[in-house]
């Protein structure tokens, strides 16, 4: 179940491995679940679901990381990695089994929902993949460093 700790965890992966701005990609892989902002409504028993359900499509999530790359001194380069990890977010739900659809993709043009069907909500088996690739990225990534300090000092 991709849910934010596993979000963050691939845009963590993906920052890291194509060495664009870690922060801005695991935010953008963020922005698409803003959409649980209607839950404060529906607390007080205003139902605005149909007002905050396009944030979570392609859309939606895209013209929300250009707001926020609006306030980088090179908004192109933040627009970029806001991106990826939007990207990195709709690649994870589109594998999920959506209990009420799945993804709105075509969105504004079509209200159709699609999903692959391969990851049932109640498994966890690809947050336990996400922390061990997280681990064995960091891993990597901590030795190369040792070794190249290693060979700067000799």
């Amino acid at each position: 179940m991709p849910d934010w700790f596993t979000h963050t965890l691939f845009g963590w992966i993906t920052g890291k491995t194509t060495k664009i701005n870690i922060a801005l990609v695991v935010i953008g892989a963020l922005i698409p679940d803003l959409v649980k902002i209607n839950l404060a409504f529906i607390w007080y028993s205003i139902d605005h679901h149909y007002f905050f359900e396009p944030i979570h499509t392609p859309f939606g999530a895209f013209i929300i990381a250009a707001i926020f790359a609006l306030f980088f001194k090179d908004s192109k380069k933040a627009f970029i990695a806001l991106g990826v990890g939007v990207t990195t977010h709709f690649i994870l739900d589109f594998l999920l089994v959506h209990v009420s659809g799945g993804i709105k993709f075509l969105y504004p043009l079509s209200w159709g929902e699609w999903q692959f069907y391969l990851i049932r909500p109640d498994d966890y088996w690809i947050t336990i993949i996400a922390i061990i690739a997280a681990l064995l990225v960091f891993l990597t990534y901590y030795l190369y460093n040792i070794k190249k300090n290693v060979k700067k000092v000799i």
